[in-house]
């Protein structure tokens, strides 16, 4: 038999099988025979000799204010927070959550504001007027001119003439 299958079978957890849960990466953590990459950095991790910087990303600065590099809002010599990179100015941006009854109260505004406009043109007869007459042919629709050859034809050939409102 070998070694892997040994380990295998004669591990705790597998003798345990009937206590088996849903939980599939916590039953069988022992099943790696402690392969996982251990953690050797603290959760209070400090760096030696350096500053511990608050984290705020540079997208939330004061654009408004003076910095030595405007478009980085940065200043000269300011020391830089361990993950930078991920703070600057070209990482993704930071977007503001809201909850969700203020996200559906803004929709319901939005959708108010914008039937009540709609409703005020509709019902108020906003609409502009014609801004020319209505046109008129002479002889009946020239439809003799555009190839009427008949009388019966003539209203097959004779220009619209528009109706006035």
């Amino acid at each position: 038999m070998s070694i892997l299958r040994s380990r295998v079978l004669n591990s705790k957890d597998f003798k345990n099988f009937k206590n088996f849960k849903i939980n599939f990466f916590g039953n069988f953590k022992n099943l790696r025979f402690n392969s996982s990459i251990p953690n050797f950095v603290p959760k209070e991790y400090h760096y030696v000799d350096y500053p511990k910087i608050k984290a705020i990303n540079y997208q939330k600065r004061d654009p408004y204010l003076k910095y030595d590099d405007q478009q980085n809002r940065r200043n000269f010599n300011e020391p830089l927070h361990p993950n930078a990179d991920a703070l600057d100015m070209w990482s993704p941006d930071y977007f503001d959550f809201i909850s969700d009854r203020v996200g559906i109260r803004w929709f319901l505004t939005l959708f108010a504001v914008i039937g009540a406009g709609s409703g005020i043109i509709y019902f108020g007869n906003f609409y502009p007027d014609r801004p020319v007459y209505p046109r008129t042919y002479p002889h009946g629709g020239l439809a003799k001119d555009l190839g009427s050859r008949t009388d019966e034809d003539a209203h097959l050939y004779a220009a619209r003439i528009d109706k006035a409102d």
